[in-house]
């Protein structure tokens, strides 16, 4: 129920925006101005300057002249809610006066000041101090309409809560709007422009307390059930002083981690789990909130007690296919870990066509590498990453969930998936590529495979690790970390996964899973996490495909990496098309120093199986390569 309240919102959302564009199409002036000091404030007007006598009225429309200024943020795109909301409060008033206002942003050379003496409604945060006054000791779920000097300031936090300000603002106009003897005049008594209210959509943003000293930049929807607020210019400093505030509004800590610098906190009360990140290079904090369950603690490293039964590894699977017209078909990916306590962790397995045949690989494989140990469903499957939701990662699970069902324990299911509103986001704009690719469009399936394979659905977020028998499965990337951004393609939402094996002895080895992650995506890890990258095995991005939109970034993730061993999860016959791309040569060409071996995925049943922890000698690497048949 609540998913569909939030997509209906966003549809009524895009209705309202078409409906005051239409309005303001007919003869409504240029909406940027770079000179909002030109007002002509009538003669008439009871307005006073500001330090001068107190105002007992505000003014907005004195017989028929426009006495203000509508004002908003400079440099937004026209579709930004602050835009539209100063369109939106234009309208309103020229709906009920028939007076047309000035609508201008809030440029000023950086030699000026904002000038106090003019009479300005200002809509949204722009620079002003009067908004700065305004908003001081509010929520992140509340609104504003009020009088600062000469200013009214209309104002929320999110797209609902500004579009509440504006409403409550334009119910204002509407009761001081006199028409008399055919002259309209609009006169406010200032107590009336005294209003804060808390808008209701989301009862976990209205209890958030709110964090001192960042500025609040976006809000955004998380995957099914969660809601994110960004911050910027936050420091360390600041970022701790929250988590030690946070604990004294009575959310208790359950982990803390420092990845390359960056700071993430996972905390929790009776209704609410927060997952609170610092991004040491863009001075970015990043709140996740999700009503509260057991899945969303994801579990401790105290917890994760083992006996070994057998040794650790990864297989990458093959899964090109051979179709009717004699072509060679399939992306796919298929990585299955198996740990030394006998469990397995799935990535992706395989795509939508021919996904019984991919199944029944991925299942024998298990099967075969249990067998010294557990059958049937002794043998536990204990994750099951979903990297992204393109048919070619997520397809067979889709199709097949009930075979593994049938046969093993599978107990959790994790992924990061686009919500509908950021999916909704990207569909509309003119940079939303690759979402109609197979079953990419609905994340919906792979909820509904994790209901067939008795496994729980935990939304895993940027800094939070897994641990599972002697590996523990890092995430270094989601979607969440790409908004307020619009996803340029959904191969963009994939998650980036760290899996660092370590055996009884201490010796260590690190696979980059990067699925299908993006140019655009990895130039934000780049930064957060630098040569931190280095691993000795990687996954190739995408097949070795196109970076969308940013191949330096691939290259330059590759150099920080530079493993030992590469893993190109495409068909022997499709990799020719994609080997000699720039940035995936620099894993060999020479330009990394560690290269020793490039294995591809290749043809329906082949296996490359690489021991972990990676001892450093690809002799002990085992290739299983079929042929066509």
């Amino acid at each position: 129920m609540k998913k569909n309240i939030r997509l209906i919102s966003l549809l009524l959302s895009l209705i309202m925006l078409v409906g005051i564009f239409a309005a303001c199409d007919q003869g409504a002036e240029e909406t940027t101005f770079a000179d909002t000091d030109n007002t002509q404030v009538p003669e008439t007007s009871a307005l006073e300057t500001e330090g001068s006598t107190e105002l007992k009225n505000f003014d907005i429309v004195v017989n028929g002249e426009a006495a203000v200024t509508i004002i908003r943020p400079m440099d937004l795109p026209s579709t930004d809610p602050a835009v539209v909301s100063a369109l939106a409060v234009r309208n309103a008033i020229k709906d009920l006066t028939d007076v047309q206002i000035k609508l201008a942003d809030d440029f000023k050379k950086a030699t000026d000041e904002y000038d106090s003496s003019t009479f300005e409604i200002l809509v949204g945060r722009t620079a002003h101090p009067h908004v700065t006054e305004a908003i001081a000791g509010l929520g992140y779920a509340d609104y504003t309409v009020k009088l600062v000097g000469n200013k009214i300031v209309v104002f929320g936090f999110t797209d609902a809560s500004l579009t509440s300000a504006v409403e409550a603002f334009a119910k204002i106009v509407e009761k001081n709007t006199v028409k008399d003897n055919g002259t309209v005049s609009v006169s406010i008594p200032v107590e009336e422009l005294n209003i804060t209210e808390s808008n209701n959509d989301s009862k976990m943003l209205a209890e958030l307390p709110v964090f001192e000293g960042a500025d609040f930049t976006a809000f955004s929807y998380s995957d099914l059930s969660g809601e994110q607020v960004i911050l910027e210019d936050a420091t360390a400093e600041e970022y701790n002083a929250y988590i030690t505030k946070l604990e004294a509004n009575g959310y208790k800590k359950y982990t803390s981690n420092d990845m390359s610098g960056n700071l993430f906190t996972t905390l929790y009360n009776s209704e609410t789990t927060l997952n609170v990140g610092f991004y040491k290079p863009y001075k970015e904090c990043r709140i996740i909130m999700e009503p509260f369950s057991e899945k969303t603690l994801i579990g401790l490293e105290s917890d994760n007690k083992y006996t070994a039964v057998t040794t650790s590894q990864i297989t990458m699977l093959g899964c090109e296919y051979k179709a009717s017209d004699g072509s060679y078909k399939g992306n796919g990916l298929s990585l299955l870990f198996r740990l030394a306590d006998g469990s397995f962790v799935i990535v992706d397995g395989g795509h939508t066509t021919n996904s019984s045949y991919w199944a029944t690989n991925l299942i024998n494989a298990i099967e075969e590498q249990a067998k010294d140990y557990a059958t049937g469903k002794n043998i536990r499957i204990a994750a099951w990453f979903v990297s992204h939701a393109h048919g070619d990662h997520m397809g067979m699970m889709r199709k097949e969930a009930a075979k593994f069902a049938n046969k093993f324990t599978v107990e959790r299911v994790i992924a990061n998936l686009m919500s509908e509103e950021e999916l909704a986001k990207s569909l509309a704009s003119s940079n939303g590529g690759n979402f109609g690719s197979g079953d990419g469009t609905s994340t919906n399936y792979v909820r509904q495979a994790a209901k067939t394979l008795g496994a729980e659905m935990i939304s895993c977020h940027t800094g939070q690790r897994f641990y599972f028998g002697d590996t523990v499965f890092e995430i270094l990337y989601t979607v969440d970390d790409f908004v307020p951004s619009i996803t340029n393609a959904l191969n963009t939402s994939t998650i980036l996964v760290r899996a660092i094996t370590t055996d009884a002895k201490g010796n260590s080895s690190t696979v980059m899973v990067m699925g299908d992650v993006t140019g655009p995506a990895m130039a934000k890890c780049n930064k957060l996490y630098g040569k931190d990258l280095a691993c000795e095995i990687v996954q190739v991005a995408h097949h070795g495909y196109s970076t969308w939109g940013n191949d330096s970034a691939i290259a330059s993730s590759y150099k920080y990496m530079s493993p030992e061993i590469v893993l190109w999860p495409q068909g022997s016959h499709a990799f020719p098309n994609y080997k000699e791309k720039s940035y995936s040569k620099v894993l060999w060409d020479g330009t990394n120093k560690n290269f020793k071996q490039l294995y591809v995925a290749g043809w329906n049943n082949t296996q490359h199986i690489v021991p972990l922890p990676y001892n450093g000698d690809p002799t002990s690497i085992i290739s299983k390569v079929t042929t066509e048949s």
